[in-house]
């Protein structure tokens, strides 16, 4: 009888013979193989979940980096009592030296994560621009004319 003639869940008792033994050997180094590619495959996995944490204190410290290197303006801003306790968390967990650092890298990495909106925004103000520099120029036209 073979594997072909009985259906999945069925029980099948048979006996040993040396084509049993050859197909129950085969089934095993195939069994065995599995396991060791499921094996290699979890810790492959492992490892690439190691490197990925060991990557994002290096990440987070260069977006901090990026956010604080080029602080050349000088902006007040009142806050609510929730944001001044979460600027003041990130402070105390020595994140950054002060309420300043702190608010600039969320200002930054808000301003970043919002990139679509900022574009449109930017695109929508080069419009205006223009169409406010056509109105000048039709009134400036109409004035030239009337004199």
């Amino acid at each position: 009888m073979s594997q072909k003639d009985y259906e999945e869940g069925e029980i099948v008792i048979e006996e040993k013979g040396e084509e049993n033994a050859e197909e129950h050997a085969s089934a095993e180094v195939a069994q065995k193989r599995q396991s060791s590619d499921k094996s290699a495959g979890f810790e492959g996995l492992a490892s690439q979940v190691r490197e990925l944490a060991q990557k994002i204190p290096e990440s987070i410290g260069k977006a901090i980096e990026s956010a604080l290197s080029a602080r050349e303006h000088v902006v007040m801003v009142r806050v609510n009592d929730d944001s001044l306790t979460k600027l003041d968390h990130l402070v105390e967990a020595g994140i950054f030296k002060s309420r300043s650092e702190s608010a600039a890298f969320l200002i930054s990495e808000g301003i970043k994560s919002q990139g679509i909106l900022f574009e449109k925004i930017s695109n929508k103000i080069e419009e205006i621009n223009r169409l406010r520099n056509e109105l000048k120029n039709i009134v400036s036209q109409e004035v030239e004319g009337a004199k």
